[in-house]
């Protein structure tokens, strides 16, 4: 059911393999070197044939019209990308191009090129015969030809280049060279007179449509004219002509821009003026100053002031002369606040005068984008007739240019010249095919490689076959270990207990064919044996109702034995190993295979031993079938990286639905139970029954709990004693 450790004395002994292949290498050379002299001898009757090879390259057409603007640009670029060129390849290959190239080099004169003119030895007889050569049936001649004439050909593009390699191969030298060159020929041939035709076809057409063209766009811009006079939408004038309407609107915008800003300026200086008289300065606003009646008035002033200085030096306050200079200098003084006033009154006129204005303009600007609004509809429609007119002058245009080109194109000088041959073929003096002794050498080298494998696979096998000289030996020099017994009684129990389940023969036990001991220390010395070097090794525990008892005694064995163990309890209903030990109720396996639980849950320290301890669990259930088989098989494949030893233990049909749930995936299966009375029966065929299955890859024990209670009594020890547990567990720390 389960790989088992391989058995040492069955190993391939690899240090013997150098040793063989030295006695065959020389065998093996000599047949290399037969087979390829007979390769070679071989393809010196094959004909030689020989590879002429020219190369061409593709270049974008050049026309006298191309710098004047009227061969397009996307035009050139497409004569030259990939596309292009590879469509290049497939026109070298053309079927008319082949015809003409035939017939010019008769190649249906050619042997190479018409089988039905080979001529037929014995061999070359047998194999036309066998259909293998020569012409099929109702295959025409010229059927025959050119497909022996595309076999010699090969067309290719020289990588991210636009260079065109051209190979054609035949027996003779001289007409591969002579083929590759006069295709290139026909070609180019092929390639002006195609240009011609196309000119011609090209100015056939276009004459005409330029005509209709023209006539649909006259008629388009004499519809714009007739509905752009009719709507009453004149165009303006000046750098950017436009609509009328749309003129006049922007210049009143304009308009009442410039008299907002001049009204804002008047405002600032009216009221700058004003806040001057409050203070009493008129003379300091800038208008008043620049006044020329205020100017003199300022200059009366200054003198009245200065005469009345010179007099107050002189005279009393209340001398006449003193009371005229005063009221000189008093009368000055008012006639320049008069004037002052007069100014500031002329610049509250100014805003009032540019306010008017400005709500007129507003008003204007107001009317004439109603009215530009009322003619939305027609605008919408000049624009679209005025669309159609510029597609129409458009596509008049591209036509007068492909006419412009096509007509350069005709002239016999202008016809472009896009295939440059670069390299022309010539004949070559050694075969391309066959290259008789590299194949020779080929095959000398792959006989002898084969040779080798063959030699190497066929000792494997022997080694794999062959029989061990000698049985593994028990860890007892001899005899036979304690408590271990047949139910005869007379067979060896050395080899019994040592080599593994599937090494046992049916002698084992000439009455029923069972292997039975009556100690668990000989059933913890089998599983030892058996499980020496590898981890994870599975051991099911079922029979009466020690089982458990007997389970705990094996577990604390193999721990002795220096393995790490793990016990687990396979209770469905929780009655069984966990509920003797008082932990039914902790989280378990069922737990982990219900999603309650992890590992580092469950996994309880026994104290006092080295064994850890799984419970069955709390989600305790009577239907196995509600268990995931899958899960179960991956937490077991997780305990055995943990774990040396895994020993598993619980009541007979428990046991039973596990075992099938794992699909019988345990190393081992010790059945507790009197001789006569177990849950394996005997062998059938070459294995042997446990819980009822036919197993032949597990090691079946069988526990006599009768012989070995009896055993132990003599000892004072009491069948099933629970060695080294109590009811106090605690949880592992791994």
């Amino acid at each position: 059911m389960r790989a088992r450790p391989s058995d040492p004395h069955g190993d391939i002994d690899i240090s013997t393999l150098p040793a063989v292949l030295k006695r065959k290498t020389g065998t093996l050379a000599l047949v290399a070197i037969a087979v390829g002299l007979l390769t070679y001898g071989v393809l010196l009757l094959v004909p030689s044939r020989y590879t002429s090879e020219a190369q061409i390259r593709i270049g974008a057409p050049t026309f006298p019209d191309a710098a004047r603007g009227l061969a397009s640009a996307e035009s050139v670029a497409l004569s030259v990308d990939r596309e292009a060129i590879a469509s290049r390849v497939q026109e070298l290959r053309s079927p008319d191009l082949a015809k003409k190239l035939v017939v010019e080099l008769r190649l249906a004169a050619h042997p190479d090129f018409n089988s039905a003119l080979e001529t037929q030895g014995a061999w070359g007889g047998l194999l036309q015969r066998l259909g293998l050569t020569g012409p099929r049936a109702g295959e025409t001649e010229e059927e025959r030809v050119l497909a022996a004439y595309y076999r010699a050909l090969q067309v290719y593009q020289v990588k991210d280049t636009r260079v065109i390699t051209l190979n054609f191969t035949a027996r003779d030298g001289e007409l591969a060279a002579r083929a590759a060159n006069r295709l290139i020929e026909l070609y180019q041939a092929w390639l002006r007179e195609r240009g011609v035709t196309e000119t011609s076809d090209a100015h056939a057409w276009l004459v005409p449509e330029i005509e209709k063209r023209t006539r649909e766009l006259s008629a388009a811009e004499a519809a714009v004219e007739r509905f752009r006079a009719t709507a009453n939408l004149y165009r303006g004038t000046g750098s950017q002509p436009g609509e009328l309407a749309q003129q006049q609107l922007t210049d009143l915008a304009s308009e009442l821009t410039r008299v907002r800003a001049q009204r804002s300026e008047a405002e600032a200086r009216a009221r700058a003026a004003r806040e001057l008289m409050r203070r009493g300065t008129p003379d300091a606003i800038p208008e008043v100053q620049r006044s020329p009646v205020i100017q003199g008035l300022i200059a009366q002033r200054v003198r009245a002031e200065r005469e009345y200085a010179e007099a107050a030096t002189q005279l009393l306050p209340a001398h006449p002369r003193m009371k005229q200079l005063a009221a000189n200098v008093a009368d000055v003084r008012r006639q320049i606040q008069r004037e002052a006033a007069s100014v500031v009154s002329g610049l509250e006129r100014e805003v009032e005068a540019l306010a008017l204005r400005q709500e007129l303009q507003k008003r204007t600007l107001d009317e004439a984008k109603a009215g530009l609004g009322s003619t939305a509809g027609d605008r919408v429609r000049l624009a679209q007739l005025e669309d159609d007119v510029k597609a129409k002058r458009g596509e008049l245009e591209a036509l007068r240019q492909r006419f412009e080109a096509s007509r350069s194109r005709g002239a016999g000088e202008a016809v472009p010249v896009e295939v440059q041959v670069i390299a022309t073929a010539r004949p070559s003096s050694l075969p391309s095919w066959p290259n008789r002794l590299q194949i020779a050498l080929l095959a000398a080298a792959a006989t002898f490689v084969l040779g080798l494998a063959a030699v190497l696979f066929r000792e494997l096998l022997a080694a794999g076959s062959r029989t061990p000289t000698a049985m593994p030996v028990s860890r007892q020099a001899a005899g036979t270990p304690a408590g271990f017994t047949k139910d005869s009684g007379a067979a060896e129990a050395l080899g019994a207990a040592s080599s593994p389940a599937h090494d046992l023969r049916a002698g084992d036990d000439p009455q029923n064919g069972r292997v039975v001991v009556n100690t668990v220390a000989a059933v913890a010395d089998r599983l030892l044996a058996n499980s020496l070097g590898q981890s994870g090794y599975r051991t099911l525990v079922v029979g009466n109702a020690s089982a458990g008892a007997k389970a705990i005694d094996l577990a604390n064995a193999l721990a002795s034995g220096g393995r790490q163990v793990v016990l687990i309890d396979w209770s469905l209903d929780g009655g069984g190993l966990s509920a003797a030990l008082d932990v039914a109720a902790s989280p378990g396996f069922t737990d982990l295979l219900t999603g309650g639980a992890v590992l580092e849950d469950v996994i309880r320290s026994v104290p006092g031993s080295a064994i850890h301890f799984v419970p069955c669990g709390s989600a305790h259930t009577d239907d196995i079938a509600s268990l995931d088989p899958d899960r179960m098989n991956l937490l077991l494949d997780a305990l055995d990286e943990a774990y040396a030893e895994i020993v598993i233990t619980g009541p007979q049909a428990a046991a039973r639905d596990f075992f099938r749930a794992i699909e019988g995936r345990v190393d081992a299966g010790v059945v507790v139970d009197p001789p006569n009375e177990g849950a394996a029966g005997p062998r059938t065929g070459t294995g042997q029954s446990f819980l009822g299955f036919d197993v032949i890859d597990i090691d079946v024990i069988h526990l006599d709990d009768a012989r070995g209670s009896a055993a132990r009594r003599p000892h004072g020890r009491a069948s099933g004693r629970n060695i080294g547990l109590g009811p106090a567990l605690s949880a592992a720390t791994t």
